[in-house]
């Protein structure tokens, strides 16, 4: 049973567990309607997640985590002789928190009771808004705030006086992951009836499609291996084939849903991290989670990129993106008579970056082509390719082609 969340009243970041640093900048009402949409989809996710409860001394803190790897609330509920308190931190994907609640209740004279709540919001160590709400019930009265009760929004100037310390809040929510996120505390986990080729795989941290069905997976290639072979010293959670070579894996879109693989990509990554040293693997989604990017980088060049779809709970199409792209991308430079390309494309490395999809299909990645450690101007350039992935039968079409001004 998780706990129960108290809705986006409306906006704010907390005084939660601890402080926070205050802007007297007055946010953009984007800003927060942006964080209010994260927040409804993490907690819609919380069902599906692991979850980690400890209790003791009437405390019970709880942490919820996909399966994927990322954190993305931590709650603590404090039962007092004078008080309860309960206070919940929403994380991002890099362990920020970006949501704060504060629920305290406390008994007054004459059998009442007070309810007080916060909620707040931030961004980048920066506390966008905070809301605030207080009722004082009478004696044998539900613990509920009345239908209507007013809610206040606080100045930039009422932040700055109740501001704290940043880091605090950030640690508070470390120190909780820390003690409770152990293997012994997991009191809900989804894949626990999961088919045995789920055990076959790991999934990648950072991959997870919008909807929260589909995510990046791998494993080592040989059919018999131990996953304690590939465990990281330092953690228990992550995996990965140090020295992997071509050949030594393969990857995979996982279903989540189902806890089965939906069908394998030409991708290259070795590890449930998504960054190793100067590798470093993007997956982009649609925003209807039907189709991907999957691009797999090293320090200077790509290592590979491809483009697929995902239907039904099966990979239908996969197609290499960054062959495509990449000659698309020489051919453009060398028509266009770019000085740079003709002087030094034999020695150039092939650098792709910023892929995106549309639900439509489309979408766009730059290419770069650069001579590693080289300081001339000349030895650079920056393609932008627009593509099309059409529908049955799959097709990938370029739609166009632009040289991107240099930064």
């Amino acid at each position: 049973m998780r706990t129960v969340s108290r809705g986006l009243m409306s906006a704010g970041v907390p005084i939660a567990l601890c402080g926070v640093w205050i802007s007297a900048m007055v946010p953009a009402a984007g800003e927060v309607s942006d964080l209010v949409r994260r927040y409804k989809r993490d907690d819609q996710r919380l069902d599906s997640a692991l979850r980690y409860e400890r209790t003791g001394n009437g405390v019970r803190e709880q942490v919820w985590a996909l399966e994927t790897g990322d954190v993305i609330k931590v709650a603590v509920e404090t039962a007092g002789a004078r008080s309860k308190r309960l206070d919940e931190l929403s994380l991002d994907e890099q362990g920020n928190v970006y949501f704060s609640f504060l629920r305290v209740v406390k008994p007054q004279p004459k059998g009442g009771t007070r309810l007080l709540e916060e909620r707040s919001y931030f961004e980048d160590s920066q506390l966008l808004q905070r809301t605030r709400r207080r009722v004082d019930l009478p004696a044998g009265a539900a613990a509920e705030f009345p239908a209507k009760s007013p809610t206040v929004k606080l100045t930039p100037d009422q932040m700055a006086d109740e501001a704290g310390g940043v880091d605090e809040l950030r640690q508070k929510a470390e120190e909780v992951i820390g003690a409770v996120r152990v293997p012994g505390l997991l009191v809900s986990d989804p894949a626990s009836n999961a088919p045995e080729e789920w055990k076959r795989v790991k999934l990648v941290a950072g991959t997870l499609s919008p909807d929260g069905r589909h995510a990046l997976a791998w494993a080592p290639a040989r059919k018999d291996f131990e996953w304690k072979d590939y465990r990281a010293e330092e953690s228990t959670g992550d995996y990965w084939m140090d020295g992997a070579e071509d050949g030594d894996v393969v990857n995979f879109i996982a279903d989540l849903k189902t806890h089965r693989v939906a069908g394998k990509t030409p991708g290259v990554h070795f590890g449930t991290r998504r960054t190793y040293n100067h590798f470093e693997c993007v997956m982009a989604w649609s925003p209807d989670s039907r189709a991907f990017i999957q691009l797999n980088n090293r320090k200077w060049d790509y290592a590979g990129c491809c483009i697929g779809r995902v239907t039904d709970g099966k990979v239908t199409v996969v197609e290499d993106l960054g062959k495509v792209v990449e000659a698309r991308a020489g051919e453009f430079l060398k028509k266009s008579g770019h000085a740079g390309y003709l002087k030094n494309s034999g020695e150039m490395a092939v650098y792709l970056s910023n892929p995106g999809i549309g639900d439509d299909g489309g979408g766009s990645i730059r290419v770069t082509f650069q001579v590693p450690k080289s300081e001339d101007e000349d030895a650079y350039a920056e393609v932008r390719v627009r593509f099309r992935l059409t529908g049955d039968p799959a097709r990938l079409e370029i739609t166009d082609t632009g040289l991107l001004k240099a930064e």
